[in-house]
């Protein structure tokens, strides 16, 4: 155990991408809700985009609809609004998680020959079993989980921003700013879908990491090459294309799995139950398994071939 920890840090230590990335893209998000985008000079005057001299003055007549408009809003689509706008702010931050883990996976085994210091990791009391899950943790686990929490922290900011920053504007009458229960589904909800995403999307991970040990250089080409390769022989000899909907549907059927346990979920308000009613389609689907097992099998190989792949 105590390995595993120092192995974990060591991963956090040599590759300060994983949080740095993140952080800067949370720094940007905040920077431009406090102060880009849109611009509020007293109650009835907004501005958007960066031109504050560009806003446009609101009549009574403008006044009394949005008030109107505000009133006939039931409470429980502004918390749906308000989850969506604070998804965003998520989904943003996952996306460059994406990009950050893909070029991390690729490169994790490569680089210790490259820079030679699998020699002296080899040389202590650590197995190579012990390095590869470490690695797998840090992508799989570690990464996104840092990343929800940051976005927690990033959305309760954000929220504290636009209350301070559209307060007794019309805009500020129709956004809610700050809902504690919302806040907390929300992050329950990203937990629970975070969970099936990495169960669905393990086996290219573990594809990654196997690239990554095997590669002696250039592991980006030989992660892409394979695949390609398939799709344009298949193509040119078979006339089909099997191999593609099958990659698909390892990219995004996990979205068509979610809308089959997203039937019968209510469109308003969802709840947390409904989130789990809605990732049961995948955990309850064969082809995820079928896909962690393969990840097993996958990760298993990475393993086996660290064991003997100490060249540079």
């Amino acid at each position: 155990m105590n390995n595993m920890i120092w192995l974990i840090r060591r991963e956090i230590w040599e590759n300060r991408s994983l949080w740095i990335a993140p952080l800067v893209v949370a720094g940007v998000i905040l920077i431009a809700a406090a102060f880009g985008g849109m611009h509020i000079q007293g109650k009835d005057s907004f501005s958007f985009g960066w031109n504050p001299e560009t806003g446009a003055e609101l009549s009574a007549q403008d006044r009394e609809s949005i008030h109107n408009a505000i009133g006939s809003v039931a409470q429980e689509k502004k918390q749906l609004i308000y989850a969506i706008a604070l998804s965003a702010l998520t989904s943003v931050l996952l996306f460059v998680m994406v990009i950050v883990l893909f070029f991390y996976l690729l490169d994790c085994l490569l680089a210790e020959r490259k820079d030679r210091s699998i020699l002296f990791w080899k040389s202590l009391p650590v197995s190579d079993t012990q390095v590869v899950l470490s690695k797998l943790f840090t992508a799989a686990v570690l990464a996104p989980v840092f990343v929800l929490l940051l976005s927690s922290v990033l959305q309760a900011v954000v929220s504290l921003a636009w209350s301070v920053r559209f307060s007794g504007s019309p805009l500020g009458e129709v956004m809610v700013v700050w809902d504690g229960p919302t806040w907390l589904q929300l992050q329950a909800a990203y937990l629970l879908f975070l969970t099936a995403g990495i169960l669905w999307y393990l086996p290219l991970m573990a594809y990654l990491m196997l690239v990554s040990v095997w590669a002696r250089r250039n592991a980006f080409l030989w992660a892409v090459l394979p695949p390609v390769s398939v799709l344009a022989i298949e193509g040119l000899i078979l006339q089909s294309n099997n191999f593609g909907e099958f990659l698909g549907r390892r990219f995004i059927g996990i979205f068509e799995l979610l809308e089959q346990g997203a039937r019968g979920a209510n469109e308003d308000a969802p709840t947390l139950g409904d989130v789990l009613h809605t990732i049961s389609g995948v955990l309850t689907s064969a082809e995820t398994w079928l896909g962690v097992l393969v990840a097993a099998a996958m990760i298993f190989g990475a393993i086996r071939i660290r064991r003997f792949r100490d060249d540079s």
